[in-house]
């Protein structure tokens, strides 16, 4: 028994559950948006991982377009690259433990660099907008 079996779990589980763990982060993502915008709670460090309020994401965009429109497109398209093939190796190692079976994740892997390639610079549009109602508002 030469090669890795992984854990065993079926596909469709392991799909699953990270299904609900996304829709999970959403949904908490939403419930502290509503509470903290209501005032029934003050933000805090758990809360700040799920929303960001205004003056917070001042402080943040500030940082991040003194860095530049290049480095956030490259930075974000690191980290998401990351964590797909993060979570593709989770699956199969959860699953049957077949390593070879990464380059079936290839074309999902290019289509997320063409469209974020497009994405993340109107990402940056919008962000830049949303800074400056802010800010102008702030005064």
């Amino acid at each position: 028994m030469g090669k890795w079996v992984g854990l065993g779990f079926s596909r469709v589980f392991v799909l699953k559950v990270l299904i609900v763990l996304v829709i999970a982060f959403f949904i908490i993502s939403l419930i502290f948006r509503y509470l903290i915008k209501s005032n029934k709670i003050k933000p805090s460090k758990l809360s700040k991982l799920f929303y960001m309020d205004d003056e917070q994401y001042v402080k943040y965009w500030e940082k991040e377009r003194r860095k530049g429109k290049v480095k956030f497109v490259i930075y974000m398209d690191v980290i998401i690259s990351i964590g797909i093939w993060g979570t593709t190796i989770v699956v199969i190692a959860a699953t049957d433990g077949d390593f070879s079976k990464l380059k079936n994740t290839l074309p999902i892997f290019y289509g997320y660099l063409i469209g974020s390639t497009i994405g993340y610079p109107l990402r940056w549009n919008i962000n830049e907008e949303r800074y400056k109602e802010l800010t102008n508002n702030m005064e």
